[in-house]
């Protein structure tokens, strides 16, 4: 650099040139990953965020109770994310008070998280892994994306009661932001019968992909329905 021209500094993008001038240092070619990206202009910035969200999403965990067993609804859900979404690893976990699969899968850098609330409007679960993930400090590089889902029967408890309940999400939602964690809500209703849960499961699993592929801060705190 000290031999170097103030026209290299300012124009001289190629290094391996300028080495080779001034140092005589060959370059090696040495095989690279496909996600190897060099940023000059404004606009590789936006294909390199596009890459970095494609690597993120590649993989899920849903979140759900220790004490339900493999008929449980969460597990309908990771099944259904598993045949929808072919090219993404879907795995599951339970949020028990110990939390260390769950752990070790944030230390793993997942970077996408499905919580499943049965039958309750509140966030208490969803509480849960949100310390956790804050605790974890997994959001310092790439933004954690969360979509807390809630399978509630509309039957027993008027709507709008459960409405108000869930609409605490954009509170958690903007402290969250601030670590961020992007927080999403999902109502699912249940129990329905057998083909029209598939068919809410199979719309839950879309907006759950579209949400974790397109990472967008604009839909945090809002409650979609499947």
């Amino acid at each position: 650099l000290k031999i170097c021209t103030d026209y290299d500094l300012e124009f001289g993008t190629e290094c391996l040139q300028l080495a080779l001038k001034y140092c005589r240092t060959k370059a090696k070619l040495v095989e690279g990953s496909p996600d190897l990206w060099k940023v000059t202009y404004k606009r590789d910035l936006y294909a390199a965020e596009s890459i970095i969200k494609e690597i993120i999403s590649q993989e899920i965990c849903v979140v759900m109770d220790s004490k339900e067993d493999n008929k449980h609804v969460g597990h309908l859900l990771e099944e259904v994310l598993k045949s929808e979404l072919n090219h993404v690893k879907v795995t599951s976990e339970a949020l028990c008070h110990a939390g260390r699969h769950l752990q070790q899968i944030i230390l793993d850098q997942c970077y996408n998280f499905v919580c499943v609330n049965v039958m309750t409007s509140d966030f208490q679960e969803t509480q849960k892994l949100l310390s956790m993930l804050e605790e974890s400090n997994l959001s310092i590089l790439y933004p954690v994306v969360v979509v807390s889902v809630h399978f509630l029967d509309f039957k027993l408890v008027p709507p709008s009661q459960k409405i108000e309940n869930l609409m605490h999400i954009k509170e958690f939602s903007k402290k969250v932001k601030e670590r961020n964690i992007l927080l999403y809500g999902l109502l699912i209703s249940y129990p329905q019968d057998e083909q029209k849960l598939q068919e809410s499961l199979r719309q839950g699993a879309i907006i759950i992909a579209s949400l974790v592929k397109e990472r967008n801060s604009g839909l945090i705190g809002q409650l979609l329905i499947a």
